[in-house]
């Protein structure tokens, strides 16, 4: 996916570029850093990053992991990366990963690090939202189904002496007029992940009809 991405980024200036949910925790955290790192600095920081622990516990076993420690390897790989990408020198000590003094080069364009959007809805992955986002990525949802989960995800960054306003929060949901919009943004959500069309064909027509319509 970053090979994809860094050639989009060769033929691009302006937009940004990012993953939905990498499964970061299957990566050593050297592969992932550098991945990451090398996205943001071939498209002049324009990368950010949507991981996740995952749910289909079969790609786990197929790497030879097992999925009951899927949470905690992301939260360690998530947090390496985090250190390389902004300290000078790094040595870890973790569950596992070991290693002994690194240096990281070149770091990112974006400081600290490019934003990180945190993917989930269970108890456990709102409350890594909470404590290593930047942002908050959920699956579809509509208006009403959506607020209970803010009001959790609310409730999680009170306990880590945060705010709803301190994350950018992304969600994939129905909207077809501009007054729907206007209401996903009373909500607190700041990006909505729209398809305006059904077949690749009508891609082009449905992105201008929405533009006209909605935007």
């Amino acid at each position: 996916v970053f090979a994809y991405l860094c050639f989009l980024a060769g033929q691009t200036s302006k937009i940004r570029l990012g993953t939905n949910v990498y499964l970061m925790g299957l990566r050593h955290p050297f592969v992932a850093a550098r991945a990451i790192q090398t996205l943001d600095i071939v498209s002049g920081g324009r990368a950010e990053i949507g991981v996740g622990a995952g749910w289909l516990c079969s790609e786990w076993s197929a790497a030879g992991t097992d999925p009951r420690s899927r949470g905690r390897r992301l939260d360690e790989v998530l947090s390496v990366c985090k250190r390389l990408w902004s300290e000078d020198s790094v040595a870890h000590q973790g569950e596992f990963y070991q290693f002994g003094p690194v240096k990281f080069e070149p770091k990112p364009i974006q400081r600290p690090h490019p934003p990180i959007h945190i993917g989930g809805e269970s108890a456990a992955a709102l409350r890594r939202v909470a404590r290593s986002g930047d942002g908050w990525y959920g699956i579809g949802h509509t208006l009403t189904t959506i607020k209970p989960v803010l009001k959790k995800l609310q409730a999680a960054l009170r306990a880590e002496g945060r705010d709803l306003q301190q994350l950018e929060i992304i969600t994939a949901g129905e909207v077809s007029t501009r007054d729907e919009l206007r209401r996903w943004e009373d909500l607190g959500v700041t990006r909505l992940v729209v398809c305006p069309w059904r077949r690749g064909s009508e891609a082009v027509a449905g992105l201008q009809r929405f533009a006209d319509e909605v935007l």
